[in-house]
């Protein structure tokens, strides 16, 4: 087993309960198993299995009864702690919980894993209203593991995939995407026409870290341009991607930009997009927004469990000059502008986006996350090796 970044143990010491969010495939359960060993008492309920699936179904008040029963067997004043997996399958045992919690403070403490929040959101689910903490696991990141950059570019950072050969990982990482991407996912669509969301996928793998055109993708995939930005809005939901915006101190320039769409892991884009099989040439432009990808990963796996709160968006203008991200925590503080580059020693010329952005924003840190050894700088711009400027601006 990895050693998580995100420590149960310590978090949660005040025996606090807490939903547990993440993509299939990041170690949800075996995390979540692992924090179980330290517990006194314990009880998992995995809701991908059909008969516990239904078993609460037909009789959600079981659930209430039976943990009930659990807390009578334990000494007065001690703690169960229970693990229900995959609780989006049955949001309708939010409500127990809410009762279990609230009328036996201090002896009950839960673990709710689930692989997409919309499911719980769309039914109108007991989010439990401040009486959870909300948590969020990511695939491996170099926090976790040291990275092999061209294996993590290839088939991504899934620990389970991540550990297997390269032939095994590629035949695994097309199963993800063919039982996971296109079914479950597809369940929480609710659509007839499941061949217009497949296109989709396709078409979000072709656009992932470039702003989006919804209309050239509604006509391209063969719906509205609402179910366009649903499908979109799916992605992220499920966990599948991450949005970021467009950033101006304008909340009506903001809107009028195209959102950008990240996939949540390069052994899952390049699997989407078809490209497992593909040589990865280094210098390529495919490398470089492989790259790309992998570093935003990087920084949002960062700022999830240093919690540092920032706000991810990026910059361009109508002539094209661009910066990848501008991290901010609210609108008076100082932004960070970052270029990401898969070069070893940008220059000058490879850095003109943030110049342009420091010419609007005088008040801007500039960086450049790149393969570099050594950092050095170029002017105000400060140029590090990805990892550094990871944890630099992350620090804290």
């Amino acid at each position: 087993m990895y050693e998580r970044k995100l420590n149960l143990i310590k978090l949660l010491k005040e025996k606090k309960s807490a939903f547990l969010f993440g993509p299939r495939g990041v170690g949800k359960t075996v995390l979540a198993q692992h924090y179980l060993t330290r517990a006194r008492h314990a009880a998992s309920i995995d809701l991908l299995s059909l008969d516990a699936l239904r078993r609460y179904i037909s009789e959600p008040g079981l659930f209430r009864l039976e943990i009930e029963q659990r807390l009578k067997d334990i000494p007065p004043r001690q703690t169960l702690t229970v693990l229900v997996d995959e609780v989006q399958k049955l949001p309708g045992l939010l409500d127990e919980v809410h009762y279990l919690v609230e009328t036996h403070k201090g002896r009950v403490q839960f673990l709710l894993t689930g692989s997409s929040a919309r499911k719980l959101k769309r039914s109108g689910a007991n989010l439990l209203a401040g009486r959870a903490w909300t948590l969020k696991l990511h695939p491996l990141s170099s926090q976790e593991v040291e990275p092999d950059l061209r294996k993590a570019l290839t088939i991504g950072t899934l620990p389970g995939i991540y550990q297997e050969a390269p032939s095994s990982a590629r035949r695994s990482l097309k199963a993800y995407v063919e039982t996971y991407l296109k079914e479950e996912v597809m369940q929480e669509l609710l659509i007839r026409r499941i061949d217009r969301f497949i296109r989709l996928l396709d078409i979000a793998g072709q656009v992932n870290g470039e702003p989006v055109n919804y209309t050239s993708v509604a006509r391209d995939s063969g719906v509205s341009v609402k179910t366009a930005q649903e499908y979109f809005d799916i992605l992220v939901d499920t966990l599948i991607a991450f949005r970021i915006d467009g950033w101006s101190h304008s909340v009506r320039k903001q809107l009028r930009q195209g959102p950008k769409f990240y996939f949540f892991d390069c052994g899952v884009l390049n699997a989407v997009r078809g490209e497992l099989q593909t040589e990865l040439k280094s210098g390529s432009y495919r490398y470089g927004k492989l790259f790309e990808t992998f570093v935003v990963n990087e920084l949002i796996r960062a700022n999830d469990y240093s919690e540092t709160g920032y706000r991810f968006n990026y910059w361009r203008t109508s002539t094209g000059q661009e910066v990848d991200l501008v991290l901010t925590r609210g609108p008076q503080d100082t932004p960070k502008a970052i270029e990401i580059k898969s070069q070893s020693s940008p220059g000058e010329s490879d850095l003109k986006g943030l110049r342009a952005f420091a010419s609007e924003n005088n008040t801007a840190e500039l960086f450049c996350l790149c393969r570099t050894t050594h950092k050095y700088s170029l002017g105000p711009i400060q140029v590090l090796p990805w990892q550094d400027g990871i944890k630099a601006l992350l620090r804290g």
